[in-house]
């Protein structure tokens, strides 16, 4: 059975082959105030240009941001720009859990330092108001907003699929093999509302990010048509910009090879984009987390003011191809004093490796 969601009627259809691809909803906790106006999510392209014609009132002084993932530290930054007074509230100790703690100091100095107030051990209880939102109540203190965006993370859309013998993870998730079938024939899914291979620490993981949907979409795709191809996996690689920081990540974190019980061991350097005798020359600092016995890289992050992404993506190639820190640390990378020194920021780090 199939519900049309725009005409309200609902109809039934066969199939020879189904696919599963419907993304997540932002989850939206049951806070008191919830149905105050100017409290917003920011999932769909409408709804940024809607948050972005709100913001733009000259009314819009305070503008209160829940939870310090990507989106909500996307939108400090943002709303820091169009000159708004930002707090961020996060649940827990610090933003940005899929980076570890060393990178995520920086970053924090980073919105200190532009002016974003950040609550961290700080829990929502609601919001207070008339007809829109006025304050936001926490466990600890009440905070004047204007604008109340809510950026808990997101679950996938699968309440549907309950009872139909497609087998769900515990958050939902739809588990499906390396194929995108899910666990009844003809069947598959891909996107955010599905598992993925994780290829560094070869279990599925959620990880909802754009790169896994479309890799994963168009081998389901191909699938689909006969084909019989299978997703390589996933490293989680991601990145943000945070004012006038570039942060980026691949493969474990150290949480991740702790959880894994992996005897690993980590490095943290301070290096730079370019040699100092070359004008403008930046820092960038970079952690790795490799397995002790083998030296393998399984993770790698990375934080600075220009070039720190794309040397994630150096990681990303050699984690993929299960290359180790001695591997790499003499790999030859290119050299110019614009762009590197003769050992470039990813070879120091490699080479510190104990």
């Amino acid at each position: 059975m199939i519900r049309d969601l725009e005409n309200k009627s609902m109809f039934l259809d066969s199939y020879d082959k189904l696919m599963v691809a419907t993304g997540t909803f932002p989850i939206v906790p049951p806070f008191s105030g919830r149905e105050l106006n100017n409290i917003h999510v920011l999932k769909t392209l409408e709804d940024g240009i809607r948050l972005k014609d709100i913001a733009a009132k000259p009314d819009i002084k305070n503008v209160v941001i829940v939870g310090g993932g990507y989106i909500g530290i996307e939108m400090a930054e943002a709303m820091g720009h169009l000159g708004k007074n930002i707090r961020v509230i996060e649940l827990s100790d610090r933003i940005m859990r899929t980076f570890d703690k060393e990178i995520t100091d920086i970053a924090e100095a980073e919105l200190l330092q532009k002016g974003v107030k950040l609550n961290l051990n700080e829990k929502v209880q609601g919001f207070i108001g008339e007809s829109k939102v006025e304050a936001v109540q926490t466990d600890q203190d009440v905070y004047p907003a204007d604008l109340v965006l809510l950026s808990l993370g997101v679950k996938p859309s699968t309440g549907f699929l309950e009872g139909s013998g497609i087998a769900l993870a515990e958050n939902g998730a739809v588990i499906t093999d390396r194929e995108m079938r899910t666990s009844v024939e003809d069947i598959y899914s891909a996107g955010d509302c599905s598992l993925v291979y994780n290829n560094v620490m070869e279990e599925n993981s959620y990880i909802p990010l754009g790169t896994n949907a479309n890799k994963c979409g168009r081998i389901a795709g191909a699938n689909i048509a006969g084909n019989h191809v299978k997703y390589v996996g996933t490293l989680g690689s991601a990145a943000i910009k945070i004012f006038d920081l570039e942060m980026g990540r691949t493969g474990m974190t150290e949480d991740d090879a702790r959880k894994l019980n992996i005897d690993y061991t980590t490095v943290f350097v301070k290096s730079s984009d370019h040699p100092g005798y070359y004008p403008n020359q930046t820092p960038i600092w970079i952690k790795l987390i490799c397995e002790k016995r083998t030296r393998r890289i399984l993770g790698a992050q990375a934080v600075g003011h220009k070039g720190a992404v794309l040397r994630i993506d150096i990681f990303a190639v050699a984690i993929h191809a299960k290359m180790t820190a001695d591997e790499l640390g003499m790999a030859d990378l290119c050299y110019a004093p614009p762009f590197a020194g003769v050992w470039d920021a990813v070879h120091i780090a490699c080479n510190a490796v104990k």
